[in-house]
């Protein structure tokens, strides 16, 4: 019987440190055994408990997700690795592990007790190993122990660095975009008075950062469940900001005079880059496969359209000449990744009203 917990043991503690290696030494979505399970499963706790409070109250809830995430994931690995060799001594208790002193207890909570003391380095305590082998697994509990407790404060603030990168790329495109929370808006700013000279190198700028995005999001899967009440913060607005800008470009600007522009490198990469996290972290983070309703929003793409056209022309831009080929075009090209986005919101439980402001003379031009 004693070989079957010391069995279990091993299972438990190779559990812990295999998903420890996979979550921190080698962090790519997808990767972990147990991390991003453990990661949807809070999400979806947190979803349900949200519906049963206020909507003011719910946008409060979801926001400590993430580092809730944090901290049962690191308490998930502590525990993992403490029960384990817990039921590696059990057998040993009374024989090979000993009391300083009287009789030396032989239940579990007294094989924890003692997992416990070796894992926090704390100390022998009150029970002494007697033999050479129990004497290592001692020692190697302790290693592993500190290990695990450096190895967490690590990946905490590599998390947290990450998620401060992020915050800042979305802060950036809510000011440039005038706190409008919409591409047309970082459009007109990027091409004040029709000069888009130099500007291929902001858009190079924000092309980089879209694609370090994703590889935050890549490599440290828990920031996807930092939900923060300012919308300007999520994933589907940096997205939508920056993929309508790059769709904006290639479709309203007029396509002689910007060509350079519109061929550029820069906004290639934009383009290809934004395709690229949205498909790879759709298939991660999303539950199912995004779905494309075009055909049911091409009359409101098409209204936004000629919005941004008539915006442009009134600051002073040149737009593409034929009206319903650019239409046309902005259709064709929204279509590709729109989807990605209203999944991604609805995931994250934002009303797209929130991701999307409408602005306020929107109806009136």
């Amino acid at each position: 019987m004693n070989w079957i917990w010391q069995t279990i043991g091993v299972i438990l503690i190779s559990i812990c440190l295999i998903d420890l290696y996979l979550t921190v030494l080698y962090p790519r979505s997808g990767k972990s055994l147990l991390s991003m399970q453990i990661s949807k499963l809070l999400w979806k706790i947190f979803c349900l408990t949200s519906r049963i409070v206020s909507k003011a109250q719910q946008r409060s809830l979801l926001s400590y997700c993430g580092p809730t995430v944090l901290v049962v994931i690191a308490a998930f690995w502590v525990t993992l690795l403490m029960v384990g060799f817990a039921f590696i001594f059990l057998p040993a208790l009374g024989t090979a592990i000993k009391a300083s002193n009287g009789n030396t207890p032989t239940d579990f909570i007294t094989a924890l007790y003692y997992s416990g003391y070796c894992l926090t380095t704390l100390g022998m305590g009150d029970l002494v190993p007697q033999t050479g082998f129990y004497r290592f697994l001692t020692i190697l509990e302790a290693a592993l122990g500190f290990s695990i407790f450096t190895l967490t404060l690590t990946y905490f603030l590599s998390v947290y660095s990450s998620l401060t990168r992020r915050n800042t790329f979305a802060l950036s495109l809510q000011h440039r975009s005038a706190s409008k929370g919409n591409a047309v808006e970082m459009v007109v700013r990027l091409g004040a008075d029709g000069n888009f000279t130099g500007v291929r190198q902001e858009i190079e700028q924000i092309a980089q950062d879209l694609l370090q995005l994703f590889e935050s999001h890549h490599s440290y899967p828990v920031l996807h469940y930092f939900r923060f009440q300012k919308a300007y913060y999520s994933l589907a607005r940096i997205a939508l900001i920056t993929m309508d800008t790059e769709t904006l470009i290639k479709s309203a600007l007029n396509q002689e005079k910007y060509r350079f522009l519109i061929n550029s490198t820069a906004v290639t990469e934009l383009e290809h880059g934004g395709l690229h996290m949205l498909r790879e972290l759709s298939n991660y983070f999303l539950p199912n496969e995004p779905f494309s309703n075009k055909n049911h929003l091409e009359k409101e793409w098409r209204e936004w359209y000629y919005y941004a056209v008539k915006r442009l022309k009134d600051e002073g831009i040149e737009v593409n000449s034929n009206l319903e080929t650019g239409a046309d075009c902005y259709v064709a090209l929204r279509s590709r990744w729109n989807h990605y986005v209203v999944a991604f919101a609805d995931y994250m439980m934002y009303r797209w009203n929130e991701i999307a402001p409408v602005p306020d003379n929107f109806d009136n031009l």
